[in-house]
């Protein structure tokens, strides 16, 4: 035991790198250490389901090759006197146990001979009962074939029964038995149209019962051999009915439709739709009623009759012609089909008459489809777009509208008229002399009247052109209904293609004008006619960049009212939905034109009217002159440049009244005012400020005389300093610009810039006590 202790401590205190057979890796591998008992092996763990050799061999690495040997005799010395002791314990009964079988075998004798007897008994019971059974299922069998050929005799009986009663329905001779004859007895009362009419009824009934009856036992040879019955009672059947309904029909040509008629129509047409033969009445009532009064109506002759090329009148006549007919002679057919036998098959309206007249306009008035000449285009699609909602309205319901709508004829049709065609021709009819006018700078920029607005308040023949163009988009006899995202995306591509030559006529302008400044910079003349040259020319691109704006405003405002009234509403309901992303659209181009545009011609007329405002503050610098050491009374009245101050602003609204609006007017003005009085302050201020400095200066000259406040001639005027003077003349001179702002409607209350202005002299209102105002 001490030893172990000794060797286990030992390799505790080996390197982890050792690579005995005592590496104590157990850990690595996740094995638990199961030392082996000091008894008798238990065998429940070796014969464990779980029991793994490798698996116990490897769990005791630990004990070393020798000693797992020393330990595994060990157990087999266990196992060996186990046995021993197993055998000894036992030995006795296993000596007695062929003392104890003795007899055994006679007693097995005596048991098998009953048994075999019992087996036999058995094996006899068996087949009798297997004879049995047998014997029952060939009965069932033979009975289940009795049931069939009951069951296929009593079929062939209730098909001759119901062939017999269809035949004796329609009255067919049944003594010809011919194969394939049909032998109709004409004067058999029940074969009149009268009599026909009360049993027909009745005979549908029956007829369906047989179509049954005759389908279930098609396959077998009596059918075969009597299958010329079914034909003939199937053309006989036929022929009444369509016997029947061909005689209503005609009945009904004149348009008077009798209470007998009807009802013989609604007998007529119920047989049909019982029988499932709805498409064979469609057929009738196409080729008997409705093919001639179209072939009547729909000829070449019907569009022969040109009057001026207007051959859109006959069109439409042949149209309310064709309406008038589905509306009235028509009407009693359609009143049967779609209300009285509501719930059936029946489409008379798009397969008896739609088919007809959109087959026999193919064939007789297919030049209707041409698109080379546009406007007659137009007429022709909006009489027939007119004529085909008129059809639409003849639709009961809803499912008859879509059938109608996705039936193979309606396509075909609609796709015979060339929209994109039409379409291309119109485009080019618009743009090129839009195209054309843009590309003219003279002609694109032209006016009737410098002085007034044109046709819709817009003067230049580009806006106008533009504006014209947009409208014949949507007018009346150019819009095709079928046609709006095409017209929607010109009229997009039109706003876009005025923006642009907008854009290059006010960089026209406005390169002009900078031409013109830096060429009467380089005159040689004097400052005055410089000056003169200088406004003149400015004047007129003045004149033109205001009306370039007033244009593009108008042109703004008219397309968003236009867009709102006229357009959106034609366009289809299917887009409703995405009328928003539609005004956005719209919105955006008219935001990059006013933005591009009309802004940068509003921040170029600013500055120069503000400049020419600017230019009077020059004088400003002239008060100080005015009152330092001249000895002048002190002032009473404002500056004579403060009333002209905003004379070129009021001179140039004048001039351009019939392109600027009170609006227009007021906004502008506000933002000159800006710019001026933000001037002045700036230049009043400095004026100020040099003065202060100056009696600063004098101040320090005169220090230690008695009196540091000295006129021009060394005394006083009134009490009052040169600079008291300045300063009460810069009051008068403010008090005098508010009313100058308020008779452009400027609030002074509310403007900043005044405001502030108001500021730098509100310190010289001390001085009005001391003058004689």
């Amino acid at each position: 035991m001490t030893s172990t202790v000794k060797r286990r401590d030992s390799r505790r205190k080996k390197s982890i790198f050792s690579f005995g057979d005592e590496d104590d890796d157990d850990d690595q591998h996740g094995f638990v250490l199961e030392p082996l008992s000091k008894q008798v092996v238990d065998r429940a763990a070796f014969t464990a389901p779980e029991f793994d050799p490798d698996r116990f061999l490897s769990s005791r690495r630990h004990l070393g090759l020798e000693r797992l040997k020393v330990e595994l005799n060990s157990h087999l010395k266990f196992l060996k006197a186990e046995l021993v002791e197993l055998i000894n314990r036992d030995y006795q009964d296993f000596i007695n146990l062929s003392t104890n079988l003795k007899g055994v075998d006679k007693a097995i004798d005596q048991v098998k001979r009953p048994l075999r007897r019992m087996e036999s008994q058995v094996q006899d019971v068996r087949g009798h009962c297997q004879q049995t059974i047998d014997r029952l299922e060939e009965q069932l069998a033979y009975r289940g074939k009795l049931r069939e050929q009951k069951t296929c005799l009593k079929l062939l009986l209730n098909i001759h029964e119901s062939v017999t009663k269809v035949e004796d329905l329609l009255g067919i001779n049944r003594d010809d038995t011919a194969a394939g004859a049909v032998v109709v007895d004409d004067t058999d009362p029940a074969l009149t149209e009268e009599g026909l009419g009360k049993q027909i009824d009745r005979v549908a009934i029956e007829f369906n019962q047989m179509q049954h009856l005759v389908g279930r036992g098609k396959d077998l040879p009596f059918m075969k051999e009597n299958e010329w019955r079914i034909t003939r009672i199937k053309n006989t059947l036929q022929n009444k009915l369509s016997k029947t309904l061909t005689d209503a029909l005609h009945e009904m040509q004149p348009g008077q439709t009798t209470s007998s008629t009807k009802q013989s129509l609604v007998q007529c047409l119920r047989t049909y739709a019982l029988i499932d033969q709805t498409q064979v009445a469609e057929w009738l009532i196409r080729e008997q009623f409705v093919r001639p009064f179209v072939a009547n109506t729909v000829n070449k002759k019907a569009l022969s009759g040109r009057h001026n090329g207007h051959a859109v009148d006959q069109l439409t006549a042949m149209y309310n012609k064709l309406l008038s007919f589905a509306t009235t002679s028509l009407q009693p057919i359609l009143e049967i089909t779609q209300k009285t036998l509501k719930g059936t098959s029946y489409e008379v309206l798009v397969n008896s008459f739609w088919v007809e007249v959109v087959e026999r306009i193919n064939a007789e008035c297919s030049s209707i489809y041409a698109p080379g000449q546009t406007n007659i285009f137009h007429k022709n699609y909006s009489a027939t777009v007119s004529f085909i909602s008129g059809i639409e309205a003849l639709c009961s319901n809803k499912k008859s509208l879509l059938y109608l709508r996705s039936h193979q004829r309606y396509a075909e049709f609609m796709k015979r008229w060339q929209l994109p065609v039409y379409f291309q021709l119109r485009f080019r009819e618009i743009v090129n002399g839009v195209e054309d006018l843009l590309n003219d700078p003279k002609a694109s920029i032209a006016t009737d009247d410098l002085n007034k607005p044109g046709d819709k308040g817009l003067a230049l023949a580009a806006t106008r052109a533009v504006s014209n163009a947009i409208e014949q988009c949507w007018s009346d006899h150019v819009f095709l209904y079928g046609l709006s995202h095409r017209f929607w995306k010109l009229t997009l591509q039109l706003l876009r293609r005025y923006n642009l030559w907008a854009s290059n006529v006010l960089q026209h302008l406005l390169e002009t004008s900078a031409g013109t400044d830096k060429s009467n910079n380089n005159q040689g003349a004097d400052s005055s006619n410089k000056s003169d040259a200088k406004q003149n020319d400015e004047t007129g691109v003045l004149l033109r960049l205001v009306i370039l704006s007033h244009d593009v405003e108008g042109l703004i405002h008219e397309s968003k009212d236009y867009a709102t009234k006229i357009i959106i509403p034609k366009l289809p309901n299917s887009v409703q939905q995405d009328l928003p992303l539609i005004r956005e659209s719209m919105d955006g181009i008219l935001q990059e034109l006013e933005r591009s545009t009309a802004t940068e011609i509003q921040h170029r007329i600013i500055h120069v009217i503000s400049q020419r405002c600017i230019e009077s503050l020059e004088l400003v610098t002239g008060i100080i002159k005015q009152y330092r050491h001249t000895n002048r009374q002190p002032p009473t009245e404002p500056s004579s440049l403060i009333p002209s101050l905003f004379n070129p602003y009021t001179t140039f609204v004048k001039q351009n009244a019939a392109w600027i609006d009170e609006e227009k007017s007021v906004a502008w003005g506000y933002m000159i005012a800006d710019a001026v009085i933000t001037r002045y302050t700036a230049v009043m201020t400095e004026q100020l400020t040099k003065m202060r400095k100056m009696e600063d200066s004098l101040k320090r000259l005169k220090k230690g005389k008695k009196s540091s406040r000295m006129t021009s001639s060394g005394g006083q005027s009134g009490g009052m300093t040169d600079e008291d003077k300045i300063q009460l003349q810069f009051l008068l001179d403010v008090r005098q610009l508010k009313h100058e702002l308020t008779a452009m409607k400027i609030d002074t209350e509310k403007f900043k810039p005044y405001r502030k202005l108001y500021e730098v002299v509100k310190p010289f209102e001390q001085l009005v006590g001391n003058t004689l105002l």
